[in-house]
């Protein structure tokens, strides 16, 4: 399809190629924010959207308009001449026709799922590959064993490239060594690359050679966009396309959004039905991402919890993680036609982990329930699929 089309895709601006199992939306939105604080234009091809399928394909900042995605993708289509082509590779390729279309510093580009076999794994020379940290999710089509997902992903790694790397597991760490050094491309691991120090009142510091950031606030919540941050900073430091000033740094790193990651949501209609009530919405799904929402409320009041989740996902091990946190769980269906875990079964791994577990047969029960709860906090999660329906409900939108 790409060739047929010009192969626009060696026609981008310098690519930031984004792999990995949790925080590779954040990362990017740490890269993008980063990047215009310096006063740079940057494209973005993410994925899922929320609310608007405009939302993965961002121009020089802006979200695509309705009549240029219209017409990119009757583009594709016309070229495509009714040959098999997922929903994915199709977006994938209108993104970067897009963006062949104006001009720009730097393009992002985020993995749809693995890396080697990804639509979007199609660069010879990145600027950087990043691949942010690696676990378990997606096992049936990226192997049962981490080293097996490792080397899925590790296929974004291109010869003679640099890659940088989040601190991983040992099998992990070995699976990335290795295909790196079969491609001849150097990488760098963030714990041997960047000192991290945390104030008392939470802000960070970092330190990577002769660069020094000090007293920085994040505009993501939870110990865990830390890290995120500092692989941000290291990706753009090696991949040398501009000099990286600390007080713009900074600021990008105070100005960054991310919807669904632990987002507190803003007054609305579904957070006035929770009077009194800080609600938070996040899109997590996977047994890392419970760990890393725990992090955060772990020293808090328990919190109340509405929970829906896909029936690919380890529900178990995501339900344990999050019980230390939790005053109960409301379980729910997604509010969609994708096919997930039975409410029911939800709410008895909730009940065999010492917390209440309760059903509702929707958001709007689950959130009239939760009204009752003691609980300051609530929290949505388990799923990008129900955040969107979240955000929609509460009057939010991207932009």
């Amino acid at each position: 399809m790409l060739a047929r089309l010009g192969n626009p895709q060696d026609k981008l601006p310098p690519v930031i190629h984004i792999a990995g199992t949790n925080g590779k939306g954040s990362t990017t939105a740490f890269l993008r924010a980063i990047a215009e604080a310096h006063g740079k234009t940057v494209h973005v091809d993410t994925s899922p959207h929320l609310i608007r399928v405009n939302e993965r394909i961002r121009v020089a900042g802006h979200l695509i308009s309705d009549d240029d995605l219209r017409r990119h993708i009757d583009t594709v289509l016309k070229a495509n001449n009714g040959e098999p082509l997922s929903f994915f590779e199709g977006m994938t390729v209108a993104s970067f026709l897009a963006f062949t279309e104006t001009p720009a510093d730097l393009t992002l580009v985020e993995v749809g799922l693995g890396g080697r076999f990804d639509s979007t794994n199609v660069f010879d020379a990145p600027a950087v590959s990043v691949i942010t940290p690696i676990a378990f999710d997606h096992r049936e089509f990226l192997g049962r064993h981490l080293s097996q997902i490792a080397w899925e992903k590790a296929g974004i790694i291109k010869p003679g490239c640099p890659v940088v790397s989040a601190t991983q597991t040992r099998d992990v760490h070995k699976t990335l060594l290795a295909e790196a050094s079969f491609c001849k491309a150097q990488i760098q691991f963030l714990a041997d690359e960047i000192s991290i120090e945390v104030s008392d009142d939470g802000r960070v510091s970092y330190q990577t050679g002769a660069l020094s950031l000090n007293d920085a606030e994040l505009g993501l919540t939870g110990p865990h966009q830390r890290q995120n941050a500092a692989l941000a900073i290291l990706a753009l430091k090696t991949a040398g396309l501009f000099e990286l000033e600390a007080d713009k740094i900074k600021a990008g790193l105070k100005a960054v959004t991310w919807p669904a990651r632990l987002q507190k949501l803003d007054e609305g209609p579904l957070t006035a039905k929770l009077p009194g009530k800080t609600v938070y919405l996040d899109g997590g799904h996977n047994p890392h991402a419970a760990n890393a929402i725990s992090e955060v409320f772990r020293d808090k009041p328990p919190v109340a919890i509405i929970l829906s989740m896909l029936a690919t996902k380890d529900a178990r091990s995501f339900i344990s993680n999050l019980s230390g946190i939790a005053e109960q769980i409301i379980a729910i269906p997604l509010p969609s036609s994708h096919r997930c875990q039975p409410p029911d079964y939800l709410a008895s791994l909730a009940e065999a982990n010492g917390v209440q577990g309760r059903t509702a047969e929707s958001l709007d029960a689950a959130i009239e329930m939760i009204g009752a709860s003691a609980s300051d906090t609530a929290l949505i999660a388990g799923s990008l699929y129900m955040a969107g329906d979240v955000l929609r409900a509460n009057q939010q939108i991207i932009t």
